[in-house]
């Protein structure tokens, strides 16, 4: 008989994010944004070396993205760093919650993200 597995329910609102190690965030002199994500895996050391791909990969942020990891590098949880948006950029960043839910959600699933379970924070 197959057994399911037990998932943990978590609450995502009070989780904190966390930027992987090989993931770091840069500030362009015009002001942009980027995430550098080091190409550690053996396929993207073997293209980087013998077909003369970067080493890194550089990814462009808007001002909801890039404010969003700045408040991460803070250690404040999913419900901080939402009600941090809507104060900082008002009804532009509007709805702040979903938007940001779907950011990280990208993040996690390209596994440049890790979360922290201590909910207390």
């Amino acid at each position: 008989m197959l057994r399911k597995r037990k998932s943990q329910k978590r609450n995502l609102l009070t989780m904190v994010p966390h930027l992987e190690r090989r993931v770091t965030l840069e500030h362009d002199s015009s002001e942009a944004t980027f995430l550098i994500i080091q190409r550690t895996n053996f396929v993207e050391r073997i293209t980087i070396r013998f077909f003369k791909q970067p080493s890194v990969r550089r990814i462009k942020l808007d001002k909801f993205g890039a404010f969003a990891i700045q408040q991460m590098e803070f250690q404040r949880n999913v419900t901080q760093i939402s009600e941090a948006m809507s104060e900082h950029f008002g009804e532009e960043a509007e709805p702040a919650l979903p938007r940001l839910m779907k950011f990280l959600e990208i993040l996690e699933v390209h596994d440049w993200i890790i979360w922290d379970a201590d909910e207390e924070k």
